[in-house]
Formats: structure tokens, C-alpha cells, sequence
């Protein structure tokens, strides 16, 4: 079998975006996992999400045969990325030559990070990335809860964004650490990219949190979700997670899903409580992009 490999930058053509979609319900079907979530398929034709594919052709029926989706999701030069081959040909090798390609394109575009997602049980992920010289990083959840119709009482008020940036960038700043200008670039992502919709938690008239949903197929996206800490304790998590379960519900979407680190405790406690269950994990690998 002769593989041909080749680098589409975002967005895909629908053409592609269905050849894809094809390779991966057959990879879910036999594998029993999400590569949709994993590999970012419902954002690969997004004009807005910054990044890149690899794709591998079978010359022979010129049928796409494995693909890698690495996506700069806020234009800061960190990649994070994922791969699927079709199952029936995953020892000849089109894993190593996508990574490889992968490598090169990473050089070009003078990346700052290179992070590879791998679920939890695929062995043969984990083996290539030792490969090629990537350390376990981190691992995270994935949890999922049944939207649901309710009267939300809470103090906590939920409502759109508008033109708190300050005050959004000072819950980010102290909820996770990150600078300024790192806020301030999630913040214009969040409300600039269709599909997207920034939300901010107000308790006594002042801004405490925020929550960003993203609607993807039946299933509403929590991410972004922070607590100022000095708002901490009053329930502004639990209000920002129920009203994401009451606007599934809304929109006519079945679920709500968010990604947690697996050892954030006090943070898988409240989604628990809320009534969120695991449904996958996935791990994290990092590597020096100066080897």
C-alpha cells in the first residue's frame, strides 16, 4: 500500500470534512471511543480556529486512511493535537510518518508549545509517543450531564457578556493564573468565534465568574469556568453550571459536556454534585520542541 501524506491548513473544504467523518465513525465504531471531541472535527472548518491537518491517502483508492487535527486555538503558537488511523492498517506505519510531519510543520510555524492528546486506553498512542520523545504531562476528564428545564433561584445572575473586560480579566487572572494579555486574548476568542458565547456571573451587583458554552451538534461545551477567589463558597460555580444545563435544554441540545483535570478535586466534587459522570479520559504529552 503506497500512503501519500499532505498538510491543509484551516479551514477544511467540505469535501475533506466528510472524508474525515467517515475515517473517524469507523475508528469510533472499533475502538468504542470520541475521537469527534479528541480531534476537534466540528471545528476543523471553522474560519476562525487557527491550525492545521495531516492527512494520509491510500493512492491505491485514494481513500483518507488517517488524519492529525493540531489547533492553536488562540493564536499563541500552542498546539495541541490528536491522530486517528483507520484500523485496519494501523501497523504499517502512517501514525510515525503523520508525527513526523507534524514535527516539521510545528518548525515552520515557529511553535511556542506541542501538546498530544492520547485517550487513556490506546496503548499503541502511548508507544508512538515515547517515540518520538514525548513525557506524560497530565490527564483530564471528560464529564457529561443530561440538560434539564428548571427554575434557577440563586442569588447568582447569569447574563452576557458585554463590556466587562476588566473585570472579566481580573476573575481569569486570579481563577487561573494567567496573565493580562493571556485573558485578554480568551476573552476576544471566546467572543469573536461563531458558536461561542461568553457568559459572566454577577452576585450583589458585582462581577464574580464567567463560563463559556459551545455548541457543538447535540452537545453544549462548559469551558472557561472561573470563580474570582474572594467570591469563592457562594455557589457561583454550581449557579454557572445549572444555568449551562438549563440553556442545553433551551437550545434543544441533549447533554453538557467540560473537561476537568483529573486531580483538580475540589473542582470534580462540585461538577459531581451538579450531576456530571465521567465518561472518558484523556491524557496529556509534552515535548522539548529543541530536540
Amino acid at each position: 500500500m503506497n500512503i501519500s501524506i499532505m498538510t491543509v491548513s484551516f479551514p477544511l473544504d467540505q469535501e475533506t470534512m466528510e472524508e474525515i467523518k467517515q475515517l473517524v465513525a469507523e475508528a469510533e465504531t472499533m475502538d468504542k471511543g470520541d475521537y469527534t471531541s479528541l480531534l476537534n472535527v466540528g471545528e476543523l472548518s471553522n474560519f476562525y480556529i487557527k491550525g492545521f491537518c495531516i492527512l494520509a491517502y491510500d493512492d491505491d483508492s485514494d481513500q483518507l486512511v488517517g488524519v492529525l487535527t493540531s489547533i492553536d486555538r488562540i493564536a499563541t503558537l500552542d498546539f495541541e493535537w490528536s491522530s486517528v488511523v483507520l484500523p485496519a492498517i494501523r501497523r504499517l506505519g502512517v501514525g510515525e510518518r503523520m508525527v513526523r510531519e507534524l514535527g516539521r510543520n510545528l518548525e515552520l510555524r515557529a511553535a511556542v508549545s506541542d501538546i498530544a492528546l492520547n485517550p487513556e486506553n490506546s496503548e499503541a498512542g502511548q508507544q508512538l509517543l515515547h517515540k518520538f520523545g514525548y513525557a506524560f504531562d497530565f490527564q483530564e476528564r471528560t464529564m457529561v450531564a443530561r440538560s434539564v428545564k428548571e427554575e434557577l433561584e440563586s442569588e447568582v445572575k447569569v447574563l452576557q457578556y458585554t463590556n466587562e473586560e476588566s473585570k472579566v480579566v481580573d476573575v481569569l487572572v486570579s481563577a487561573f493564573g494567567d496573565t493580562e494579555e493571556e485573558s485578554k486574548a480568551l476573552i476576544a476568542f471566546n467572543t469573536q468565534t461563531p458558536n461561542r458565547h461568553l457568559m459572566v456571573a454577577y452576585l450583589q451587583g458585582e462581577v464574580v465568574g464567567t463560563v463559556t458554552v459551545v455548541e457543538e451538534g447535540e452537545k453544549l461545551w462548559v469551558t472557561g469556568l472561573a470563580v474570582h477567589e474572594n467570591a469563592r463558597n457562594n455557589g457561583v460555580a454550581t449557579s454557572l453550571l445549572n444555568w449551562s444545563k438549563n440553556e442545553a435544554n433551551r437550545m434543544g441540545k441533549a447533554s453538557v459536556y467540560l473537561d476537568v483535570e483529573t486531580d483538580n478535586d475540589q473542582a470534580l466534587s462540585i461538577y459531581e454534585r451538579a450531576g456530571f459522570t465521567t465518561v472518558s479520559n484523556t491524557h496529556f504529552y509534552t515535548r522539548s520542541l529543541l530536540n
